[in-house]
């Protein structure tokens, strides 16, 4: 172990200079169970007995009133109520009285004469009696005079059509007197009046009775200052209240909770808020008459005072007798205490650092001796830390404001002693600390390293060299670390400066990946471009051998054994033809021709390929399912993506395995493609990298971090999904999921060979700057019966065409040719001879716009090198194409 840094790590929070002190060191306590607290704790449970017995006898007291003032309350309430029961019986004898004796169908003026004579003889205080037919028209009443002389019509009030609804006696709410001079207050009482053999309503009598004048009302005005009585019908409905009625005549228990609450709760007593604001005891009893409730509510400020009064002098004298038991307790634990409690601040305060603190205690016995004692020990503290503080005010100054984290560990242990404000910014404050060891600031893989340095020099200081840290938000920091040594009593302390260069090393990392990256790139785009032009040379020398070949056999008896021979030349061509369609793979120059694909095919044909890729070490094992879809790719493109993947499967297996390939149809239709290897697989840090362009764990020499990017793009364009899976040890899975077709009768060969179509007799113009493949193609298409004419050029071409009498059937192009593409010449024979199609034909296409045209579809195309049926088809296609048009 480094002796800067031995022992356990640990981690404390950040140190402060103000930590190296000693005096700084000792906090005393404050006393936690002295004399004071004693003293008050006997008073306490002295007072509380007492203070208990006063809660309980006014607790007690309350409740025996408010028991006594409810029970006052509910006999009140009941006392009403049956008071206003009885005012409501007699009304409703009076009426029945008032039917039998009355007719409908006599004069008014007998049955008013009748009705005077009866009730201005009796005691009952009613301000009108009338009697009604079924339409509301008066035919008799008490107060007619009173009324006017219009009668008003009673069929639109609200006793008549609960009478004329129920056919039973009504209690109607009270309102506005119509005949007594200061309008009022009554209560209407009606009844029907039946005949006495269909009991068929024949009209109603009815009544009216002042309100002050109901004994229930008048009980309430005894009652204390207000009280109020209130009844309600068994709906919740108001029907009457001693007080405010305009008000509460309009009030209903469904507009009102506390209402609702009285009302669900009868022959009850309980303390509620009113309307008004006035809190008050309300006791309820149900009304017989009515089915409905009356209650009464007084005044809790009225029934309660007397009880609230006698609590309240309760809990005062309680409440005193603590505080003077407390109080004598403060003060006499006071005057024991406190000069202890001045010694014990006084000497607290000289720990924490305040040198001008002393004790001023005049006790005038022992405790005063001490303090003197402290006050001479704090003199001579004070003194020798002041000359202290003078030799160490430089250097803390220069530690605490320096712009570089700096810290202090011991050379014993390793454990940090002090860190500068930068050292907390940058580490953070919660890992350096006085627990906390230098060690436990390095990244452990570089501990060991670390571990092994010399130690520090007293007279210089040494550069510890560069090393990895951890910083406050968990990112690693490179720094370099210079180290010095300071003698402090009996141990040398190590002071550390740390100069952050994780930003300079990342940007010279930067600066050469970007380089490597240029020049990667450089490589490639040279490798393709020397690629491509061999491959297009290569491709019309091939064109120009497979054509005579092919016409040379086509002319030679079928048991020639020179024909054998021109078989053997077309089957080399075409070997040399799939050659070179590799190194356009490679090349990315390939012309890209979506078609109904066979994958199953195209992956057998792709095997040699692949092993002599691989190498002897690694076997390839193809498993493919019969029932796998065919897909719209492009047959150059899945080569470059197995070739890609093959590749990478091979760097991961130096010392061989296996490469699987398999194919296999999704409950969906579409086609899974699985390539997996058995090599060393991918860590997880680098799997969701895997696609970035240029990004690579291998050397510069084995790879460029383009491969799977290429895979991707390719994959992606064609729809199609990707997903790689790896264990480190167990080797990598990537599956690849295109979008499958119907499949169709024929089936699809990788290199479908067209059998020769009839020729024709139209005239093609063609333009091809090599003279073998011009004169081969001349030959094959005026064997096949076409009038040919031949340019070797682009401008040689355009002369022909407009020396012509008439323009030619078709244009039979190349596509790379000097100074005038085939492209260019297409598009100038589309302006002139827009009814002239164009045929074209290479061994590769160097122009993005023919190549995405080709794709498309939009501009017709035929590979180099090319068999007889293969151009001839092509061109008797685009004839009929166009003749079809």
């Amino acid at each position: 172990m480094c002796p800067w840094c031995s022992g356990e790590l640990g981690a404390a929070p950040l140190a402060s200079p103000a930590m190296a002190s000693p005096s700084n060191r000792f906090v005393p306590k404050p006393f936690r169970a002295g004399i004071r607290r004693r003293l008050f704790l006997l008073a306490l449970s002295l007072t509380l007995p007492i203070a208990l017995i006063s809660l309980v006898r006014a607790v007690e007291r309350w409740r025996s009133e408010q028991e006594l003032l409810a029970e006052r309350s509910l006999a009140t309430a009941r006392r009403a109520a049956q008071l206003f029961d009885a005012d409501v019986n007699a009304v409703h004898t009076i009426l029945a009285s008032v039917s039998r004796l009355l007719r409908i169908e006599d004069p008014p003026e007998r049955n008013d004469s009748l009705l005077r004579h009866v009730f201005d003889e009796t005691s009952i205080n009613l301000t009108n009696v009338f009697i009604t037919d079924t339409l509301g028209d008066i035919h008799g009443s008490l107060r007619r005079a009173a009324m006017g002389p219009a009668l008003p019509n009673m069929a639109n009030t609200e006793p008549f059509q609960e009478v004329m609804r129920t056919r039973r006696y009504a209690v109607g709410r009270a309102r506005r007197s119509v005949v007594l001079a200061d309008t009022g207050w009554v209560l209407p009482l009606t009844m029907p009046i039946l005949s006495e053999n269909s009991a068929r309503p024949l009209g109603i009598a009815g009544a009216s009775i002042a309100v002050d004048s109901l004994a229930a009302i008048r009980l309430v005005r005894d009652l204390p200052e207000g009280s109020v009585l209130t009844v309600l019908t068994s709906g919740g409905d108001v029907l009457l209240r001693s007080a405010e009625l305009d008000t509460w005549l309009k009030q209903s228990p469904g507009d009102s909770s506390m209402m609702a609450l009285d009302f669900a709760h009868p022959d009850a007593v309980q303390e509620v808020k009113s309307l008004d604001g006035t809190n008050r005891l309300v006791a309820h009893a149900p009304l017989a008459s009515t089915d409905g409730l009356l209650y009464i509510g007084i005044p809790v400020s009225a029934t309660l005072e007397v009880a609230r009064r006698q609590f309240l002098l309760d809990l005062f004298i309680g409440l005193m007798g603590t505080l003077v038991f407390i109080g004598f307790a403060l003060f006499t634990a006071r005057r024991i205490t406190d000069p202890l409690l001045a010694l014990s601040e006084v000497a607290g305060d000289l720990a924490a650092g305040d040198r001008d603190r002393r004790a001023n205690v005049r006790s005038g016995d022992e405790i005063e001796a001490l303090a003197h004692s402290l006050n001479r020990l704090a003199d001579t503290v004070s003194d020798r830390e002041r000359a202290l503080e003078a030799s160490e005010a430089r250097y803390r100054h220069l530690f605490s404001t320096s712009p570089l984290p700096m810290l202090t560990w011991r050379l014993t242990d390793g454990r940090i002693e002090q860190a500068n404000d930068a050292a907390g910014v940058f580490v953070g404050a919660s890992e350096v600390g006085a627990d906390t060891r230098v060690l436990d600031l390095i990244v452990e893989d570089e501990r060991d390293a670390f571990a092994e340095l010399p130690l520090p020099d007293v007279a210089s200081t040494m550069r510890a060299g560069t090393w990895t840290l951890r910083d406050r938000w968990g990112g690693r920091r490179q720094v370099e670390l210079f180290v010095g040594a300071i003698e402090r009593e009996h141990e040398t302390v190590a002071v550390g400066i740390m100069i952050d260069v994780t930003e300079r090393r990342r940007a010279e990392a930067e600066l050469e990946q970007s380089r490597e990256q240029l020049r990667q790139a450089q490589k490639l785009e040279a490798l393709g471009a020397f690629a491509g032009g061999i491959a297009h040379d290569f491709n019309n020398y091939l064109s120009a051998i497979a054509t005579n070949a092919e016409l040379l056999r086509d002319e030679l008896p079928l048991l020639s054994s020179h024909r054998l021979e021109a078989s053997e030349i077309l089957g080399a061509a075409q070997r040399a033809s799939a050659l070179t369609r590799q190194i356009l793979v490679f090349s990315r120059r390939q012309v890209v021709h979506d078609e109904r694909l066979d994958v199953n095919s195209a992956i057998h044909a792709l095997r040699r390929l692949l092993s002599r890729l691989v190498g002897e070490q690694i076997e390839v094992r193809i498993t493919v399912a019969p029932d796998a879809p065919r897909v719209m790719f492009d047959h150059g493109r899945l080569e470059q993506v197995l070739m890609n993947l093959a590749a990478n499967a091979r760097d991961a297996m130096p010392a061989g395995g296996c490469l699987t390939i398999s194919t296999e149809r999704t409950t969906a239709g579409d086609l899974r493609l699985r390539v997996s290897d058995s090599g060393a697989g991918i860590p997880p840090e680098v799997l969701p990298r895997v696609f970035e362009p240029f990004y690579t764990t291998k050397t510069r020499e084995r790879g460029t971090g383009l491969g799977l990017a290429m895979v991707y793009s390719i994959v992606t364009a064609a729809r199609g999904e990707i997903v790689v899976t790896s264990d480190v040890g167990q080797g990598t899975e990537i599956v690849i999921t295109f979008p499958g077709i119907a499949d169709v009768e024929t089936p699809h060969e990788v290199n479908p060979v067209a059998s020769d179509p009839s020729g024709g007799t139209e005239h093609i113009l063609l333009v091809e700057d090599d003279g073998a493949v011009r004169k081969a193609t001349t030959s094959l298409l005026t064997r096949a019966g076409y009038r040919v004419t031949a340019a070797d050029s682009a401008f040689a071409a355009w002369e022909l065409l407009e020396a012509m009498p008439e323009p030619p059937d078709m244009v039979l192009s190349d596509v790379v040719m000097p100074q005038v593409s085939g492209p260019e010449f297409a598009a100038r024979v589309a302006v002139q001879y827009p009814t002239i199609p164009v045929l074209f034909m290479s061994g590769y296409a160097d122009d993005d716009a023919v190549m995405q045209g080709i794709a498309s579809n939009s501009l017709h195309f035929v590979a180099k090198p090319f068999s007889a049926g293969q151009l001839l088809g092509a061109v008797r296609r685009l004839l009929d194409e166009v003749r079809s048009a």
